[in-house]
């Protein structure tokens, strides 16, 4: 299963996966997920971070942070929003622009 099919069941229940409804536990579960991702294949390229973080940067027009998760916490808490619900609002859109 890759990370587009795995997406969706996160984003119903995603303490199912980690601890907490948190990005930062998202930020370290796609870490490692992705991490194997590669392991797996050498080839592996879709891994959308990098990316995802300039898109988010751009659009927000935020300072430069350490990871795409701090921004995605930093939107959340302008907003009084849960991160991960941010998160995947934010992913969505981010995916309608770059298909």
């Amino acid at each position: 299963m890759n990370i587009e099919e795995l997406f969706p069941y996160i984003e119903k229940r995603p303490q199912m996966y980690f601890r907490g409804k948190d990005v930062f536990y998202l930020e370290a579960f796609l870490g490692g997920y992705l991490l194997n991702e590669h392991l797996k294949d050498e080839n592996f390229k879709n891994d959308f971070r990098h990316n995802f973080y300039e898109w988010l940067q751009n659009k927000f027009n935020l300072e430069n942070n350490a990871t795409w998760a701090d921004f995605i916490d930093i939107i959340s808490k302008n907003e009084n929003l849960n991160s991960v619900d941010v998160f995947f609002r934010e992913y969505h859109l981010f995916k309608k622009e770059h298909i």
